[in-house]
């Protein structure tokens, strides 16, 4: 008899971390790997506006915006088989995470992916990200930190992702009994 392709009940996973640690990529590499939907907050937010996150911080501010997180959580109760990448800035807001573990019904796993604040500097540096053209690298770095003891608090799992992705998705695999 084969296994079953997740832990029991586990029908989402949830991945989320700081700016550059790779939640894009490891998104959709795991997702190709278990043949499951993606999705990517930041895109939805963006399709559903009708502007990329850029202006849409320049016209309506960062409250707003992460007021559009907060709806886009709550749309997400009714997914299942989908692995799901965060904004870095998702799981800030308490009413966030509330609407995901409520309308979840406790079907998600959330995976913290880590990295040094160097990793994801080196990644982000270039961008046009509201935070990181608004901020110096010392300012990053404060709210990479700040940010970090959120991600490990909301998390069930929490992986590194300094090195190839497939290497971080089989160790996502292994973490959460898939396969």
């Amino acid at each position: 008899m084969a296994k079953p392709m997740v832990k029991k009940g586990v029908q989402r996973i949830l991945l989320c971390g700081f700016m550059g640690c790779g939640k894009t990529s490891v998104g959709q590499a795991l997702s190709f790997r278990l043949k499951w939907e993606f999705l990517d907050t930041d895109a939805m937010i963006e399709k559903r506006e009708g502007r990329k996150i850029p202006e849409i911080f320049a016209q309506d501010g960062e409250a707003a915006f992460r007021q559009m997180e907060a709806q886009t959580a709550a749309s997400l109760g009714r997914r299942r088989n989908t692995v799901i990448s965060t904004g870095g800035g998702f799981l800030m807001q308490p009413e966030t995470v509330k609407a995901l573990r409520e309308n979840g019904g406790g079907f998600e796993a959330i995976v913290f992916l880590d990295c040094s604040f160097e990793t994801c500097y080196r990644r982000i540096q270039t961008s046009d990200r509201p935070l990181v053209r608004n901020n110096t690298k010392e300012g990053l770095e404060e709210i990479f930190n700040a940010r970090r003891e959120k991600y490990l608090s909301v998390a069930d799992v929490v992986i590194q992702n300094e090195g190839i992705i497939s290497s971080t998705v089989e160790e996502i695999v292994e973490n959460l009994a898939i396969l």
